[in-house]
Parts: structure tokens; C-alpha cells; sequence
């Protein structure tokens, strides 16, 4: 007899913590880890097709020779497929093994509320991926004879992921989002020129690898940010203006290819509705730089000015980034403070003594 977890879902996307989830189990249990997606999850409206669904999936798993993805539920003629459907199925085809069933720690509070939930209880053993802190419906827990499995904490849902509030998902998945244009990405996208959006998804690239090699913690923030910054850039001219009197009336005497910084970081949060500071702080000082800047304000700012479709051979000041991006900043500063002095820019003949103090870093 062996171990067998089944982990049900609507996956849409699938994100790090779906995988770490089923990683502990599966070492906790030495177990291999079936996931099922769902067409629609009988808890949501809507999902992408199930081709799109699969193909992410098969992106972010295949690498894992513990994992594996079955199709049964999205075969079945019905739009939605209850668990104990689903439960019922694989205790036919696996009727010598111990069936697992993995859920979220949001599940352990609802379990009473699935249908023919102590069947279910009966069929497979429950574990849940529990979170320090968090409280349980202890009723639950004892009434379904649930487990508990302690890992660390993922604070990622796949809502926030299709909204682009969070990253948090394999560079393959990303990719795949993109070139596909799922969720977010084609309204992002159209408010670009293409050669805009070609330059946003290279920063958006550079960046996460750039915090990944400096281990820098939630590394996709920099990625979020990447596709983002420049989403003010092509807006109306009159709107850029009267928002900056408005808003920013110390900064609006500044010229104005600095001012979609500024309103680039307030349509994160109006339209994309992103609180997080990180994010929105280096998208506001991606242009000009400023006073005391964090990690993801410095990652920001060196590949927005040294990616590769920039058009000049930046390897060099890439592989520094790469290798560490404090001194990979510096260097980058340099160099962009020689190039736009050589275009005698007007940023550079009207940057603000806090933002000038970014280039005078020991």
C-alpha cells in the first residue's frame, strides 16, 4: 500500500505556493502528489480554457518527477464536479492505496459546508497546510480527523495573480501569461505602444532575475513593477499635466518625461488596485532616482536603464547587476549620469537635490 495525495483545484493560474504546498506533503507523506484541475471550481465563476490551464501546469510541474496532473474532472460533461465525485473516482482506480486528500488552511474553516463532506472524511485522510498563527475550526479538525502539515507561509492566491497585485508563480508560468495575453496582460499591454511593451516585459525579466541571483525577498515584486512602470507613458498629455498640478505640484516643475513616474505609481494603485509599498515606491523613483534608495528601488531603476532592447551593449553592466546589484547600481548610475550629460538632457539639468543625491553614493 502506498501514498497517494490527491490535490484538487481550479488552478488558474498555478502558483509557488500550490507547489510548496504539495512539495511538503509529498515529503512528509513520501508520497507522489495528483493534481486535478478543475473546469471551474464549484467556489468561482470563471477560468481560462483548459488548454491554457493545462499548459501552465505542465510548465510548472513536469520538473517535479513526484508530481503528475489527471484530467478527470475537466472530461466530465458536468461544468462542475463536486469532491467526493472526484474522491470516489480515484478510490476506484487506486482501491489498494491510502488516498490523501490536500487542502488549504481556508478549506479547514468550510470543510462542513462541502458536500457529503464525512464521506469524504472516510474515503481519504485531510491534510491541511497549516500557517503559524492561525486560528482553526477546531470542530472540523476533530469531526473530519484532519492532519496538519507545517511548512512556510505563501502569501499568494491565484486572484491576485490574474490581477497582477502578485508574481509569485515559476518564470515558465509567467512567460506562458504573457505570450498568451491571459488575464491582466492585454489591458496592460494596449495601454503601450508595442515597442513600449516590448521594452516593459525586458525590464519586468531583468529585474526578477537581477533579484533572484541577490536573493532579495519576493523577488516577482520586481517583476510586477518591471511590466508596469511605464504604464503612465502613453497617456494624455493633458491628463499627465493637470494630474501633476494637482497631485505633485512640488515635482511639476520638473520636466515632464520624469512626471509618468509619479502617475505611473498612482494608476498601479487606481487601476490595478496594488498597495504594496515596494512595488509602487520603485516604480515612483524609477526615472530620477532619490534619496536612500531600498533594493527594489535600485533593481528598478539599473534595468530600466540597461536592458537589452535599450540599444547599446549593456552585458557588462547587466552581469555586474546580476552579480550584485548595489555595485551594479553604482556602476549603472555612472554611466547613465555620462549619457545624460552627453545629451545635455533636461533631466539631468533639473533633478531635484533629493533625487540628485542618488548619484553621489559612496
Amino acid at each position: 500500500m502506498s501514498n497517494i495525495i490527491l490535490f484538487l483545484g481550479d488552478f488558474n493560474p498555478i502558483h509557488n505556493g500550490h507547489i510548496n504546498m504539495a512539495l511538503k506533503a509529498s515529503e512528509w507523506l513520501e508520497a507522489r502528489v495528483i493534481f486535478v484541475p478543475s473546469k471551474v471550481s464549484v467556489w468561482k465563476d470563471e477560468s481560462v480554457s483548459h488548454y491554457h490551464k493545462l499548459n501552465m501546469l505542465h510548465l510548472a510541474l513536469d520538473k517535479y518527477p513526484q508530481f503528475s496532473i489527471d484530467e478527470w474532472e475537466l472530461n466530465q460533461e458536468a461544468e462542475h464536479t463536486y469532491s467526493i465525485e472526484t474522491i470516489r473516482h480515484f478510490k476506484e482506480v487506486y482501491p489498494s492505496d491510502r488516498l490523501h486528500l490536500l487542502i488549504g488552511y481556508d478549506h479547514v474553516q468550510l470543510f462542513d459546508q462541502w458536500k457529503d463532506a464525512l464521506e469524504i472524511s472516510e474515503l481519504a485522510q485531510i491534510i491541511f497546510y497549516a500557517r503559524n498563527g492561525q486560528e482553526w475550526n477546531s470542530e472540523n479538525i476533530e469531526k473530519y480527523h484532519m492532519e496538519g502539515i507545517y511548512g512556510s507561509e505563501y502569501s499568494v492566491s491565484s486572484t491576485d495573480i490574474r490581477a497582477l497585485r502578485n508574481a509569485d508563480t515559476p518564470i515558465e508560468v509567467l512567460e506562458y501569461i504573457e505570450d498568451n495575453e491571459l488575464y491582466s496582460i492585454p489591458m496592460i499591454k494596449d495601454m503601450m505602444k508595442p515597442k513600449r511593451w516590448e521594452h516593459v516585459k525586458s525590464v519586468a525579466h531583468l529585474a526578477l532575475e537581477i533579484a533572484q541571483r541577490n536573493n532579495i525577498f519576493a523577488p516577482w515584486k520586481l517583476y510586477v513593477a518591471g511590466l508596469i512602470h511605464d504604464m503612465a507613458k502613453d497617456i494624455d498629455k493633458d491628463e499627465v499635466l493637470e494630474r501633476m498640478e494637482t497631485e505633485y505640484p512640488q515635482y511639476a516643475d520638473m520636466p515632464y518625461p520624469v512626471f509618468h513616474q509619479f502617475i505611473g505609481a498612482d494608476l498601479a494603485c487606481e487601476i490595478l488596485e496594488i498597495e504594496d509599498p515596494d512595488i509602487l515606491s520603485a516604480i515612483w523613483c524609477h526615472t530620477t532616482g532619490k534619496a536612500n534608495m531600498n533594493a527594489y528601488e535600485m533593481i528598478l531603476f539599473e534595468s530600466d536603464k540597461i536592458e537589452p532592447t535599450r540599444g547599446f551593449d549593456s552585458q557588462e553592466l547587466i552581469e555586474a547587476c546580476l552579480n550584485d546589484y548595489y555595485d551594479g547600481f553604482k556602476k549603472t548610475l555612472a554611466a547613465n549620469k555620462e549619457f545624460l550629460k552627453q545629451m545635455n538632457s533636461e533631466i539631468d539639468n533639473s533633478l531635484t537635490d533629493e533625487c540628485y543625491a542618488c548619484y553621489h553614493i559612496e
